[in-house]
């Protein structure tokens, strides 16, 4: 159990936070600017730990290279936007992924070139989302890693799903948070995103989120890491 965290946790943190950084480290290879977003729904995906990787440490090297170089081709067809790992406290999810595709088996299309995920070692969790304000993917700092934080919102009861709306937009508009992304299923319903690491001014911004202080909604705040400025 020890070796499956310590591998998953060292794939996320190598793996997804270096896809911009390497495109721009190999521009004979692949475009360091993706095209830009073409016809299609876009999807928030929860990178989840799967079944325990192989005690083969070179065949999950491999695996962890072709992790990364999948990314790296979704970036540069400009399929895949955003990528970052996360902290959970569970360790369930592992990072995060911003893609746009037509449909579901197209999505999952994806990942049929990276075994550590087509081989069932990380799941994919992926919900079309209503992207109100994305995480960028253009001028960022290629050689830049920064910890935020994403805070993910339980779906709303009927009686404060019109609220939650407004105040996340607010929260917005404001400058509290960065990015937010609305799930279409699924126990998390909104997905906001922070720079920086005050979870104090974040809870503080947050304790009037709708349904929150008498546990009608919960409320989980994680580190995030993302490359510099793909959260502004």
């Amino acid at each position: 159990m020890q070796r499956r965290s310590l591998i998953a946790g060292a794939v996320a943190l190598t793996a997804l936070p270096s896809i911009a950084p390497s495109l721009h480290a190999q521009p004979q290879a692949v475009s360091p600017t993706p095209e830009q977003p073409g016809p299609g729904q876009d999807w928030f995906i929860f990178l989840e730990t799967g079944r325990p990787v192989p005690d083969d440490k070179a065949a999950v090297d491999a695996m962890q290279r072709g992790h990364l170089d999948n990314f790296k081709r979704l970036f540069a067809d400009g399929k895949l936007f955003a990528a970052g790992p996360m902290r959970d406290p569970a360790k369930v999810k592992r990072g995060i992924v911003v893609v746009k595709a037509p449909s579901r088996a197209v999505l999952m299309s994806y990942f049929q070139p990276d075994e550590y995920v087509r081989d069932g070692y990380m799941t994919v969790n992926a919900q079309p989302a209503v992207v109100h304000q994305a995480l960028h993917h253009t001028g960022i700092d290629p050689n830049g890693i920064e910890e935020n934080r994403i805070v993910l919102f339980s779906r709303a009861e009927p009686r404060d799903r019109d609220a939650v709306p407004v105040f996340l937009q607010r929260a917005l508009d404001e400058g509290a948070i960065g990015a937010w992304y609305s799930l279409e299923d699924g126990p998390v319903s909104e997905v906001v995103f922070m720079r920086g690491t005050d979870e104090t001014a974040l809870r503080k911004t947050m304790v009037e989120y709708p349904g929150l202080t008498d546990q009608r909604a919960t409320m989980k705040i994680w580190p995030q890491w993302l490359g510099k400025g793909v959260l502004r």
